[in-house]
């Protein structure tokens, strides 16, 4: 079976001859990367398996914690081994349990994220593998749901992560009519899942970007403002733009930000009184792994005060509940929720997928690999 791998120094040259590797730049890091073949796992469908389901995964896609992983690899892994990546994936069920009763063979699956809980005693909550490309795989039932029918593959290989999170986070922020809403780092694959999920509700969605680069697509996704932000501008209140929306709309009721490392120090002074963040991750995941320097940060508890005379609420947000993830689901089937696909890869382009992955500047979306 294939897995796509980052590979150590010397395991490029102990491959078999004629295997699919290449090199790719990431944050002026050379990383190697290739097509590693396997042994398939032995599904018995005994006692212990009864309630285990075996697939095949057909896509998979990356998010921005895989670079921790890759960059992991790079820097400390074996010279002569390899590390399977990948977050999320689309699969087709081979074989059932049988004590498996959500599942037939089949049936195209993808991964069921849910957290703090995963729904059943004795299984871990979270994502089900951090190696999605993993051509065939075993998980518990409960790791898994079923893809809509009207989905594609290359969609369903980008949505659980996503769509499971940001549901969550405007699930517990409690959005109502007419609200003003913050979504930074609007080109990200979360904020885009957010707008998206934002579209079809009676409020206000201001987006955050360094580039307006995207500036027609976001407004075309129902974001009625997109304000230009410079990396190291260090009070959104002092901003020309965003100072004037304050002024004027009175603050920001609601700020979803999937990075609070870059923006939550900034954003305070923007938001309304008794208003709510909420925040799913941070962006400084592996830069001290190169020796990079991140741009402006959280740096000390001074905004606090902030905080607490203007009643905030501040939210940190780990993925969601199967709910969540079923709610995205329906919203897709009814059309409510669009999914931004930028493209896909095969036929062995691996190096051509990391770099649209995480190097490129008109990148709109999530970028998958698809097994033929």
């Amino acid at each position: 079976m294939r897995n796509f791998a980052i590979l150590g120094a010397k395991a490029r040259t102990m491959l078999p001859s004629g295997s699919l590797v290449d090199q790719v730049t990431l944050d002026d890091v050379t990383v190697s990367c290739g097509i590693v073949e396997t042994a398939e796992p032995e599904f018995r469908k005994g006692p212990d398996d009864e309630r285990r389901v075996l697939v095949r995964v057909k896509a998979f896609s990356l998010n921005y914690r895989d670079k921790n992983r890759v960059f992991s690899m790079v820097t400390n892994g074996s010279a002569e081994g390899f590390y399977v990546i990948g977050s999320e994936f689309v699969a087709e069920v081979l074989a059932i349990g049988s004590g498996v009763t959500r599942f037939a063979v089949g049936d195209r699956v993808m991964g069921n994220n849910s957290y703090p809980s995963s729904g059943c005693d004795g299984v871990l909550p979270g994502v089900p593998t951090n190696h999605a490309s993993k051509e065939v795989q075993i998980f518990h039932e409960a790791k898994l749901v079923k893809v809509p029918d009207s989905m594609p593959d290359a969609t369903a290989a980008a949505f659980s992560i996503g769509a499971q999170t940001t549901y969550s986070m405007i699930r517990r922020l409690e959005i109502f009519d007419g609200a003003n809403v913050i979504v930074t780092s609007a080109k990200s694959n979360t904020s885009l899942f957010a707008i998206q999920a934002l579209k079809h509700r009676n409020v206000n969605v201001y987006a955050l970007s360094t580039s307006d680069r995207f500036h027609t697509e976001l407004q075309r996704m129902g974001v009625k403002e997109l304000v230009v932000i410079d990396p190291q501008c260090e009070n959104f209140a002092k901003h020309p733009i965003l100072g004037q929306l304050f002024g004027r709309l009175g603050g920001f009721h609601f700020v979803i930000d999937p990075y609070f490392d870059l923006h939550l120090s900034r954003v305070i002074d923007v938001m309304a009184v008794g208003g709510k963040y909420i925040t799913c991750g941070l962006y400084d995941q592996y830069l001290q792994m190169i020796q990079k320097q991140p741009g402006p940060t959280y740096r000390n508890g001074r905004e606090l005060v902030s905080v607490m005379l203007k009643n905030l609420h501040i939210m940190g947000n780990c993925i969601g509940l199967t709910t969540d993830l079923q709610a995205a689901s329906r919203d897709f089937e009814s059309g409510a929720l669009e999914v931004t696909v930028d493209s896909v890869f095969s036929d062995g382009r691996i190096a051509a997928f990391l770099d649209r992955t995480f190097n490129a500047k008109d990148r709109f979306g999530k970028v998958v690999y698809q097994y033929n």
